[in-house]
């Protein structure tokens, strides 16, 4: 199968998970909708655990790891909150209702490639302090954009993407 109809197909899982929530999404519902056959589906996916699995693995590696080398990495951080806050309903569905893909840890681990360029642009790739940071701080970071969809009154992107930058920042420029 295709990029593009792998795309297509985590398209419309994404569209059907935020209107019906993943519990109430199926491979069925979602080839119908793309009008491609069954079997394509399992051609390339395992299940719809599978196809979340790798729908979180595009949508990170599109923003994060296809921009690396043309965007500044604040830019970059604001796009990943972005997508958070933009898609909402998605993300809070598929945090709440399966425990199959751990959402957070995969983000986290595009985030992780992000911080470790940046350190490889400053020389710091071989200091332990700084990548034990990244590492570290790349999951906290993940999991305050991720339970701030569930605040009743979350926080806009740009204010906290623009905290995170200010943190990384400051803990860069101490190195």
């Amino acid at each position: 199968m295709s990029y593009i109809t792998q795309k297509k197909i985590s398209q419309i899982f994404r569209q059907d998970v935020m209107q019906k929530g993943f519990k109430h999404v199926s491979v069925a519902q979602i080839m119908h909708q793309a009008q491609i056959r069954r079997q394509s589906f399992y051609d390339n996916f395992d299940d719809k655990y599978d196809l979340l699995a790798w729908t979180i693995q595009a949508t990170m590696e599109d923003i994060i790891d296809s921009n690396l080398d043309y965007l500044p990495w604040q830019e970059i951080i604001s796009l990943v909150f972005f997508e958070l806050q933009e898609n909402a309903k998605f993300y809070k569905s598929v945090l709440k209702n399966q425990i199959e893909v751990d959402v957070v840890r995969e983000i986290a681990w595009h985030i992780q490639i992000l911080l470790l360029h940046i350190l490889r642009k400053k020389g710091l790739i071989k200091n332990r302090q700084a990548y034990d940071f990244v590492e570290t701080y790349c999951l906290g970071l993940t999991y305050t954009m991720t339970n701030n969809l569930f605040l009743p009154e979350p926080r806009e992107y740009d204010e906290l993407a623009q905290k995170v930058c200010n943190a990384i920042e400051f803990a860069f420029g101490n190195y």
